[in-house]
């Protein structure tokens, strides 16, 4: 079996509306292997004979009479485009644009010329870095919006995000928890769970992972001029204001 479909098994609700038109061999072929899967959206796919069917943020292929499963990269030589990446990237684009600016903490210049969402883990040290350099990524015309993902693997991690979240200046707070210091603690209502099953939804399983406004992952830490040619090179620059 595969090792995802074991995995999807387990998984509860879903972000799409299930593809009504899509061949009812597609959707038995799914609950034949993990009976308890939530499709969370099945579409024609680019691959001939095949449907894209979403699961929990992963893309699988199956053929349209059920026999067939494809699990991982399809490529496309022609347009030279990896299909998973681009039938993910069109799925977070949408997740993304969803999620509403109260629910962020964004840290941008005066007139950006391009914008990332960045899922973070407050205790991952590693992302600090990337925290350090957020006047580079200002200068530069990059407006940063965190998302708060506190990761399971991180004991304690979902505290540290709801003391990031319930302080009086989330931005200084988030700033201070990036710089080592151990924030008090606070509880309010908050959106730490909602915005972490976005994350998983979206396929996420690791932080910090830098999302372009068309639903492109540009990676985890990118220096700021890398990043800024990464957004250049997919085509997320903002247009002239």
């Amino acid at each position: 079996m595969s090792k995802f479909l074991f995995c999807a098994a387990l998984l509860l609700g879903a972000v799409f509306a299930h593809g009504a038109d899509a061949p009812k061999a597609v959707t038995d072929a799914v609950h034949s292997i993990a009976p308890n899967a939530q499709i969370d959206s099945i579409d024609v796919s680019a691959l001939p004979g095949y449907y894209n069917v979403m699961i929990g943020g992963h893309v699988l292929y199956i053929s349209a009479d059920g026999r067939f499963l494809i699990e991982g990269q399809v490529y496309d030589i022609a347009r030279h485009v990896d299909l998973k990446d681009e039938r993910l990237a069109a799925m977070r684009r949408i997740a993304i644009a969803k999620i509403p600016q109260d629910k962020r903490l964004v840290f941008a210049p005066p007139h950006p010329k391009y914008k990332v969402t960045v899922f973070t883990d407050v205790d991952f040290p590693n992302f600090r870095q990337f925290h350090k350099q957020i006047a580079d990524y200002n200068r530069l015309g990059i407006e940063v919006d965190y998302v708060l993902f506190p990761l399971n693997i991180h004991p304690g991690a979902d505290k540290k995000a709801e003391a990031v979240w319930c302080a009086a200046d989330r931005n200084s707070a988030y700033t201070a928890a990036m710089n080592g210091e151990n924030l008090p603690q606070k509880t309010c209502n908050n959106p730490i769970k909602e915005l972490s099953a976005d994350a998983i939804a979206m396929g996420l399983s690791g932080t910090p992972a830098i999302i372009g406004e068309d639903g492109s992952q540009l990676g985890g830490f990118v220096s700021p001029a890398d990043l800024q040619l990464r957004l250049d090179s997919s085509g997320n620059r903002k247009p002239p204001q």
